[in-house]
């Protein structure tokens, strides 16, 4: 029997991004569950991730893109969680959070125009949107992300991890080379400490938008590391 997968978003958008992936993968046999993260808090949004793992059948593949990173790292010690794939995604460890990986990232680099809170929520600049995080999705498509983005909380920014699920179970990261929200060098570095098998391809921060095909294969390998 083929794992289950559960696609878990980022920041500033919400489940509907996977909806390329979802049909690739659904075409290919696989159950697909996608999470609907509020981005509130990581602990709300882990708590929500373990809900979908506990009526998930069989062994799952959990995938998470960027700050769904962080919610698959937490949430990712659940027993029926056998593999994580990381799409251009955020992997704290232990005691760290988003808000701490982004104080490690090169200042020499492209910043994300994150604008300053209000009421507790980030909103990124829409007008520097796509060139940030959509570059390579079209321009109606970018322009509809941008306006239509979801709120991310601060507890969600500067929640702490209390265990990494990839110290125990195997990962794989998609290291996307054009990446303008989480610097290529930091995602190597993140790969790299957790051992992760690591794909690479070029593209932007919304490469699960853009190349839904990408995205799959990757998570297809990891099903099938699962499956023997």
């Amino acid at each position: 029997m083929k794992p289950t997968i559960v696609l878990v978003h980022g920041g500033f958008v919400d489940g509907a991004g996977w909806s390329g992936v979802y049909d690739d993968l659904t075409a290919d046999g696989f159950r697909v569950r996608v999470v609907q993260n509020a981005t509130k808090s990581l602990a709300d949004d882990a708590a929500t991730t373990r809900d979908i793992l506990d009526a998930a059948e069989g062994p799952v593949v959990l995938v998470g893109h960027s700050y769904g990173g962080a919610v698959i790292t937490e949430a990712g010690n659940h027993d029926n969680v056998a593999a994580l794939v990381y799409v251009t995604a955020f992997a704290p460890d232990q005691g760290e959070s988003v808000n701490t990986l982004l104080g490690t990232f090169p200042t020499d680099g492209p910043q994300p125009p994150i604008l300053p809170p209000v009421n507790g929520y980030l909103f990124l600049d829409r007008e520097k949107f796509a060139g940030s995080f959509a570059g390579d999705v079209s321009p109606g498509e970018a322009a509809f992300m941008a306006d239509s983005q979801v709120p991310w909380g601060l507890e969600a920014l500067g929640g702490v991890v209390t265990k990494a699920a990839w110290h125990a179970k195997p990962s794989w990261y998609l290291h996307v080379t054009e990446d303008r929200m989480i610097p290529p060098a930091a995602q190597a570095t993140m790969a790299e400490r957790m051992g992760s098998t690591v794909a690479e391809t070029p593209g932007s921060h919304a490469i699960y938008v853009s190349q839904p095909r990408v995205v799959a294969d990757l998570i297809r390998t990891a099903a099938m590391s699962v499956t023997g």
